[in-house]
């Protein structure tokens, strides 16, 4: 497959994120990638995506964009909201707002697993405030393509 740039942008609704996931897994299968590692792949930008979704894009008329790069040795996906839900925060996920999700995540908790998941499962994982006001969120998967080495 031939490197590709694909851009989408989706209303600030839950409903658009299953298309989208669907989208995403079948780019991974058609790449090469294991059928765990698309459900990896799948559940990250479920995550990534619902957290945009809900914390980000002030309103559904600013929407969710995703870009998605592919190669012949990875898929890139970068998550751009538009700005917190919440009125006087400009982004839904200040660095301080992840240090201190980090520092009180725990099986009991309901916050923050979508971050720990998406970090756990990805092989790059970038989150910054982009010049909307709102977060940047961009994780790589590499394409571990088997070698025809042969052990000496």
């Amino acid at each position: 497959m031939a490197n590709a740039d694909i851009k989408l942008k989706i209303p600030s609704a839950v409903f658009y994120i299953d298309p989208v996931r669907a989208f995403v897994g079948n780019l991974a299968k058609d790449l090469g990638f294991s059928r765990k590692r698309v459900a990896d792949i799948q559940l990250v930008v479920d995550e990534i995506c619902s957290n945009a979704v809900h914390h980000g894009s002030i309103d559904a008329t600013g929407g969710v964009k995703l870009q998605i790069r592919i190669n012949t040795r990875s898929l890139e996906i970068l998550v751009r909201d538009t700005g917190s839900r919440y009125e006087g925060q400009n982004s839904w996920l200040t660095h301080e707002r992840l240090s201190e999700i980090e520092a009180n995540r725990s099986p009991s908790n309901e916050s923050g697993h979508g971050i720990f998941i998406a970090k756990s499962l990805s092989d790059t994982y970038e989150i910054q405030a982009n010049a909307a006001g709102g977060t940047d969120v961009r994780v790589v998967f590499e394409l571990l393509v088997p070698t025809n080495i042969q052990p000496s």
